[in-house]
């Protein structure tokens, strides 16, 4: 399974989460991409299984755009494995279940002490 989540914009905290051999790289930064990184095996997770579920039952577009907002937010999603196939991107827009995503992942990554917020 692929897994690659990025989350921030101008001026705030920004969230890179990327799948590696069951392991979930976890970086929470401002401004240029820190080497440090916390890690979270994700071997037997039922929060993960229930990420990988719902991921499965989305549907996504392949761009949110608002072009009303120069400054804001920007996403991107990445998945690819087993009945789930996403490659979405955003720019100050989202998907409706967005924030059930976001609730979704963050019980996953709560263990490294970290909080993904839109």
């Amino acid at each position: 399974m692929t897994f690659d989540f990025y989350l921030g914009g101008y001026g705030r905290d920004e969230f890179r989460l990327k799948l590696v051999c069951s392991m979930l790289h976890c970086s929470e930064y401002q401004g240029l991409p820190s080497d440090n990184c916390k890690l979270i095996s994700l071997y037997g997770s039922k929060d993960w299984e229930q990420l990988t579920d719902f991921l499965r039952n989305s549907r996504w577009e392949k761009r949110y755009d608002n072009i009303f907002v120069c400054d804001g937010t920007q996403w991107e999603l990445k998945c690819k494995g087993k009945g789930i196939r996403i490659n979405s991107y955003g720019s100050n827009s989202f998907p409706e279940q967005f924030e059930e995503f976001l609730a979704t992942l963050n019980r996953v990554v709560v263990g490294a002490g970290i909080k993904i917020i839109k």
